[in-house]
């Protein structure tokens, strides 16, 4: 299995299909248990570890275990309250290729069953066709404003399909699918939007840009613009904690330095000089 993608097909997943909150968090917990194992195809996970990954207890773990169970996400194998037991991850891309072979199959043995009946209404079906042909085409020699009008409807452009951002925005990978969709429903509520694909491509340029492709920089940079009713993302404004020297030899000073005064170095270049005199 591949990590990233096993998230990915996750959270398409979850588009159609309902879980706990609980149940999602300790998903991850197992996913990622199972991956520091090499993906095992069955990991011994202690109910102890289980509590420290999610922060949950140990009856909502085993509330939000049931549920994976029956939505066919995980296989596990208890063996008493002494002994952990045993967990197998089913594989979200192996589930896809399972339905798209069986999918294939139904639909060949739909297609060799219905092929008979097509190949013998096809001569019926072109003999209509051709005599339909026929027709019109003494129809438009006799009626030239009829043949005009087929022409025109022919020659009609289709209309393009309507941008959908929230479409666009579930397309994108995770975490920044999730971020994108966080910052476009602020946006609705200013009643402001995207109209185009390039302008929603340029916001999520734009962030990965400001944010070095860090998705907790991103957050913040979204919380920043929210928090302070901006339009627009910005870069995080850093700001040094009040009472805080700064340090770093910019400043002309180095961590553990003690910096003097100008008076007191006057001071000691002073006495320095005496005790030198009386050497001599």
């Amino acid at each position: 299995m591949n990590y990233l993608t096993e998230i990915r097909l996750f959270y398409e997943w979850l588009e159609t299909h309902r879980l706990t909150t609980s149940s999602i968090t300790l998903w991850h917990a197992l996913m990622y248990t199972v991956n520091r194992s090499g993906w095992a195809e069955q990991v011994r996970i202690p109910i102890s570890v289980l509590e420290s990954r999610t922060q949950m207890t140990r009856s909502t773990i085993y509330r939000s275990r049931e549920q994976l169970v029956e939505r066919g996400l995980v296989e596990i194998e208890v063996r008493g309250s002494s002994q952990s037991a045993i967990y197998s991850m089913r594989s979200l891309e192996g589930m896809l290729v399972s339905q798209s072979v069986s999918q294939n199959k139904t639909q060949n043995a739909t297609q060799n069953g219905t092929q008979g009946e097509a190949e013998s209404t096809a001569v019926s079906q072109n003999e209509t066709q051709n005599g339909n042909i026929y027709k019109l085409n003494r129809d438009s020699i006799n009626n030239p404003s009829s043949q005009k009008s087929i022409k025109s409807k022919r020659e009609k452009p289709t209309k393009e399909k309507k941008f959908s951002i929230d479409e666009w925005a579930k397309a994108q990978e995770s975490p920044w699918r999730e971020l994108m969709l966080i910052w476009l429903e602020y946006k609705r509520t200013r009643k402001e939007s995207y109209r185009s694909e390039m302008g929603a491509k340029k916001c999520l340029t734009m962030l990965r840009n400001l944010s070095g492709g860090n998705a907790e920089i991103a957050q913040r940079i979204i919380d920043q613009s929210m928090a302070n009713n901006w339009a627009g993302l910005f870069a995080l404004r850093e700001e040094q904690p009040r009472g805080h020297p700064p340090e770093g030899r910019q400043y002309g000073q180095r961590i553990g330095q003690i910096v003097q005064s100008d008076d007191e170095q006057k001071r000691q270049y002073y006495i320095d000089k005496l005790k030198n005199a009386g050497n001599k």
